[in-house]
């Protein structure tokens, strides 16, 4: 079974410059695992959101550095370091995204955190949301594909406000097929070099992860796999 982070780093490269992740079930732990990653192979690694983010008091994001304030736009990283950037309120809010491009050429991978989800693992968008900039070079879009026979509301949000389109009480295979063709699901506004990545997945369901992908019509590659557990499990490329 191949390494995770490894497969997402050649599959990136070298669209790796600014990676947005977006969608729900896992981006933070996706963005820091990318992150200590990238460091480990010497790059100079920037963590960042376009919406918001648990402040580090609250997160362990595994940064060498932390700036909750634009200190950060005169601060030279070294090589294989991780520096988070953030705005401080109740919250970590994004900075202007005028400052995030400004750091552009003085780190080498900047992973933007770009949605918000609530915890849940499933997500359908509204107008605002996701937040992906221009200058962004690639997407991973991630969901969490541990929810099947899992009741459909609790675990997706945004979902009250496409009744009508998913009345579906509970999470089948269907249902993911639906999420993931959805204008409002866990593609929109992805750019660049993009990836869907179904989190939380199993080595036990592989022939469910088939038949998804026997069902889906993207032209995204859809890849199984678990971010802690650094697994990828299936993939089917486009």
């Amino acid at each position: 079974m191949k390494q995770l982070l490894e497969e997402l780093g050649l599959y990136f490269a070298p669209h790796a410059h600014c990676i947005a992740l977006t969608g729900s079930g896992g981006k933070t732990t996706a963005m820091v695992a990318l992150a200590n990653h990238y460091a480990q192979k010497g790059k100079r690694v920037l963590l960042s959101t376009t919406t918001k983010l648990l402040l580090p008091r609250d997160c362990e994001y595994g940064c060498d550095t932390y700036f909750l304030d634009d200190r950060a736009l005169s601060y030279h990283p070294c090589q294989g370091e991780r520096v988070f950037y953030a705005h401080r309120t109740y919250k970590a809010v994004a900075p202007p995204l005028k400052n995030i491009e400004a750091l552009l050429d003085r780190y080498d991978v900047l992973l933007l955190e770009a949605d918000g989800s609530r915890g849940k693992g499933l997500k359908l968008h509204l107008d605002c949301d996701p937040v992906v900039p221009p200058f962004v070079t690639a997407t991973l879009a991630i969901l969490s594909l541990s929810l099947l026979g899992e009741p459909f509301g609790e675990n997706c949000f945004g979902s009250e406000h496409y009744r009508s389109e998913f009345p579906e009480e509970s999470i089948s295979l269907d249902l993911y097929r639906k999420l993931l063709e959805h204008g409002e699901g866990v593609l929109k506004r992805a750019q660049g070099k993009t990836l869907v990545l179904c989190n939380q997945s199993s080595e036990q369901d592989v022939e469910s992860y088939r038949k998804l992908c026997s069902l889906v019509s993207l032209l995204s590659p859809i890849w199984f796999g678990d971010i802690r557990q650094d697994q990828l499990i299936h993939r089917n490329p486009s």
